[in-house]
C-alpha cells in the first residue's frame, strides 16, 4: 500500500471541507439565485465525493500495481520542467503588456514545441487555432475582459 496516496488523498479530503466551509461563509443562496459561495461549495461537495471514492479504490487494491515513488521520478528531464515553469511565470508577467492573443500563442507556440519535436507549421496552427476558440470561448461566449497589449488587439 502505497501512504504517499493515502496522505495525498487525506490532504484532499480535508482541502475539500475547508473549500465547502468558505463557500458557506461567502453565503450559499439558492439554485435559482446563487450567491458569492455558490460555485465554491460545490467544487468542494464535488471533490469531497471524489476524494473517498479515490482513496477506497486505491485502499481497495489499486496501488499494489503502482509504480514506486522512485520509479516515478527517475524519468523526469528536470531541464524541460524548470524551463517550462519559468515560461509560465514569464507569460504571466507579460501577459498584461504583450496581451491575450499574441501572449497565448507565443506560450502554446512554446508549449507545443516542448512536447513533442513536429513540423513548425503544425505548431503555428495548432497555436493559432487553439488561441482563436479559447478567444471565442472567453470574449464572444462570456464576454471577458481580456487584455489588448501594446498593439491593440
Amino acid at each position: 500500500m502505497k501512504k504517499t496516496f493515502i496522505v495525498n488523498d487525506i490532504i484532499w479530503i480535508s482541502f475539500a471541507f475547508w473549500v465547502c466551509v468558505g463557500g458557506l461563509r461567502l453565503g450559499f443562496g439558492m439554485f435559482h439565485q446563487p450567491q458569492a459561495g455558490f460555485m465554491p461549495f460545490l467544487s468542494g461537495l464535488t471533490l469531497a465525493v471524489l476524494a473517498p471514492v479515490a482513496l477506497l479504490s486505491g485502499l481497495t487494491g489499486q496501488w499494489k500495481t503502482e509504480k514506486k515513488d522512485r520509479e516515478i521520478w527517475a524519468n523526469v528531464n528536470w531541464g524541460k520542467l524548470v524551463l517550462i515553469v519559468a515560461v509560465l511565470f514569464i507569460y504571466t508577467a507579460l501577459f498584461s503588456t504583450l496581451g491575450f492573443l499574441i501572449g497565448t500563442i507565443l506560450l502554446l507556440f512554446f508549449l507545443f514545441r516542448m512536447m513533442e519535436p513536429r513540423p513548425w507549421w503544425i505548431i503555428v496552427m495548432a497555436s493559432v487555432v487553439t488561441t482563436a476558440l479559447f478567444y471565442l470561448g472567453f470574449k464572444v461566449g462570456l464576454d471577458s475582459q481580456l487584455p489588448r497589449g501594446f498593439f491593440g488587439f
